[in-house]
C-alpha cells in the first residue's frame, strides 16, 4: 500500500512516514495506513528516505512511525531527514500549522527506550508543529509486542482526528473504546438473551489474552488449555460460585486477512440465520 506521490498530491491527506531498520515500522505504519482506509481517510505511507523534508511545513498532518536501533541509535534511512531537521536555521515557527503524531518501536530492555520517537516529537514541538496526541511507545517486551501499545494509540489518534476535522475520518465513530467494547458485548448477548447479568452494579471486565498453550500431550483427543488474561479495563473481584462467561472478539489482522481474501466490503452487515431441526429415529422391533 505504499504510496510514494510528490508532495503536492499529500497535502490533503494524512502522511504517514517510517522510519524502518528491519521493516518493522514499515509494517506498523501500513497498517496505520489501512485502519486510515477503513475510515475513509485519505492516507498515503511513505519511507522517511522518500519523503522531502523541506516539503514538512506544507503539510497538515503528519504520523511518523519510528524505530530505535541499538543503543538509541536512528535507522539509517532516517539520517538525512534527522540532519535537516537539526538545522540551526529553522525557526521555531517552521512548522507553525502541522499537526502530528509520533509512535515508536523499542525495547524497553535497553537504556535509551524509544530514543529515536522521544528525540523526534520534542524536536517537532520546537519547531512549532502541535501534536494531535501524545506520543506512542511500543515495547517489544510486552506480552503483544509493540502492538499492544498500538491499539489503543490508533484508537485515541482517530477519536482526535475526527474531532478536529470530521471529514477527514467520515467513518469514525466518537465512542470510547470502552464503549465500543460494551456495545459489541450487547450484540452478542442479544443472541443469547439468558445470558443477561441480574446484577447492576457488577460491570463488565475487559480482558486481553497474554498467555494461551495446551496442557494436553500431543496426539490427545482432549485439549485443555492453560489461559492467562490481563485486564484492560478495571481490576476484577469476584466470590466463590461465580460464573465466567468469555465473549472473544477476533484478530484484526485475521479479519482483514479474511474480508480481503472473500472480496468483502468491511462496512457491510451480514445476519446468518441457523435453522436446527429436530430429527428423531424409531427403534422398529
Amino acid at each position: 500500500m505504499n504510496n510514494h506521490e510528490t508532495s503536492d498530491s499529500l497535502k490533503k491527506m494524512v502522511v504517514i512516514v517510517y522510519a524502518s531498520q528491519t521493516g518493522n515500522a514499515m509494517d506498523a505504519a501500513e497498517r496505520i495506513g489501512r485502519d486510515a482506509e477503513r475510515r475513509g481517510c485519505p492516507v498515503a505511507v511513505v519511507s522517511i528516505d522518500e519523503f522531502d523534508a523541506t516539503s514538512l511545513p506544507c503539510e497538515e498532518n503528519v504520523i511518523f512511525v519510528v524505530s530505535t536501533t541499538g543503543q538509541g541509535d536512528t535507522p539509517d534511512p532516517m539520517k538525512a531527514f534527522w540532519k535537516h531537521l537539526l538545522q540551526r536555521s529553522l525557526s521555531h515557527d517552521w512548522l507553525k500549522g502541522v499537526r502530528y503524531a509520533v509512535f515508536g518501536l523499542g525495547d524497553s530492555g535497553y537504556q535509551k527506550y524509544n530514543f529515536v520517537a522521544k528525540k523526534l516529537d520534542k524536536r517537532l514541538r520546537d519547531l512549532g508543529a502541535v501534536a494531535i496526541i501524545e506520543r506512542g511507545l511500543g515495547d517489544d517486551q510486552h506480552p503483544s509486542g509493540y502492538e499492544g501499545a498500538l491499539d489503543p494509540w490508533m484508537s485515541s489518534l482517530w477519536n482526535a482526528l475526527y474531532r478536529y476535522n470530521p471529514d477527514l475520518l467520515p467513518r469514525v465513530s466518537t465512542v470510547s473504546d470502552l464503549d465500543s467494547l460494551k456495545m459489541k458485548i450487547g450484540g452478542a448477548r442479544s443472541m443469547c438473551p439468558g445470558k443477561f447479568s441480574h446484577e447492576k452494579t457488577r460491570p463488565d471486565y475487559f480482558l486481553k489474552v497474554i498467555n494461551n498453550y495446551s496442557l494436553c500431550e500431543d496426539g490427545s483427543e482432549t485439549d485443555v488449555r492453560y489461559l492467562k488474561f490481563e485486564a484492560i479495563s478495571s481490576s476484577i473481584y469476584y466470590h466463590v460460585g461465580d460464573v465466567l462467561e468469555v465473549l472473544p472478539e477476533q484478530s484484526h489482522v485475521a479479519v482483514d486477512a479474511f474480508l480481503k481474501l472473500c472480496n468483502m466490503d468491511p462496512e457491510l452487515y451480514i445476519r446468518f440465520t441457523i435453522e436446527i431441526r429436530e430429527m428423531r429415529s424409531r427403534r422398529y422391533l
